[in-house]
């Protein structure tokens, strides 16, 4: 069965079964989808053992699980967004930090909300437009078109504008910033080669150069937040500080010192609850071990393809 024709059967099921057993399915297929997609395990299990890598075998097998049942778990709940009342969707999520976001629109230059895909990422990116404000995320481009147009549909379903990744999104992006929304993007992922291998947990990685590009262009605050969850219906946002980004003359200089700021506040965020990081894709998968150890570490440009066009993931 393909994920569209699986997604519009559980957007189905969502009006009939009872959230408990639904969330009780999810972890049954989760551990299914670990025990029986041997690619994506490998992928997920190398990932973590970069995440933790004095951790056992035994553990990140366990957070491995976790990351599979996460990831049932949030199609799940984009699903039956449609089904939840939106005042309680609001009191399904808790928010620490929001004072950030508040100073950050006070710039009135934009806001690039800078996430990993930890805890129910797609969900929670639903909650500024709950409150009114402008908000859109940018997402990457899955085939087929039909089962990529219609999680657009799904992510949208609560006022959240969504953009898919790409040169043509830049314009809708700077015209959102100029007029102070907020942006959500995730940079744990490269999907689409505009990026520069920097040192990620214990090894280069290649992290997508997008919300660097746009906040030296626009002026736009960087705020690192991350969602965890609390329950299976519950989920915690925690939003930090806003990065300091480095100003001089020197861009390609300070692309590679900034994208070292991303890469921490991303391993901060992850190291939250490895089993809650949703990426099942090899993330150091493209970090040859013959890369010159001088790129690898940052301190000379790598090669990105096509330039460095603007670009915003996440998914």
């Amino acid at each position: 069965m393909s994920l569209l024709w699986a997604l519009r059967i559980g957007a189905l099921l969502t009006l009939i079964v009872p959230a408990r057993l639904g969330y009780w399915l999810c972890r049954v297929i989760g551990i299914a989808v670990f025990l029986f997609h041997p690619r994506a395990r490998r992928a997920v299990l190398d990932n973590l053992r970069h995440v933790c890598p004095r951790c056992s075998r035994l553990w990140r097998t366990h957070q491995a699980a976790r990351v599979f049942i996460t990831a049932v778990m949030n199609y799940y709940d984009l699903v039956r967004i449609r089904t939840v009342d939106r005042h309680r969707l609001r009191e399904l999520i808790e928010v620490r930090g929001w004072n950030h976001v508040e100073a950050a629109l006070a710039r009135q230059q934009g806001v690039i909300v800078l996430s990993a895909h930890l805890g129910n990422f797609n969900v929670v990116a639903q909650y500024p437009a709950e409150l009114g404000l402008e908000a859109a995320i940018v997402v990457e481009r899955v085939q087929p078109p039909s089962l990529f147009a219609y999680l657009c549909r799904l992510r949208s379903a609560t006022g959240v504008r969504v953009l898919p990744s790409g040169p043509e999104a830049v314009p809708a992006i700077l015209r959102l910033l100029r007029r102070n929304g907020i942006l959500l993007v995730a940079g744990d992922r490269d999907v689409t080669g505009h990026s520069r291998l920097v040192r990620f947990f214990d090894a280069p990685a290649r992290l997508p150069i997008g919300p660097i590009m746009l906040a030296r262009r626009t002026g736009a605050t960087l705020l690192p937040a991350y969602t965890i969850r609390l329950s299976p219906r519950r989920s915690l946002v925690v939003v930090d500080r806003p990065l300091d980004l480095v100003h001089t003359d020197d861009q390609e200089h300070d692309l590679l010192a900034n994208l070292e700021l991303v890469a921490r506040a991303l391993e901060r965020m992850i190291r939250t609850d490895p089993g809650q990081w949703a990426v099942l894709q090899p993330v150091w998968a493209d970090a040859s071990p013959r890369t010159p150890l001088a790129e690898a570490l940052g301190t000379v440009p790598a090669s990105a393809p096509g330039g460095t066009t603007l670009q915003a993931t996440s998914d």
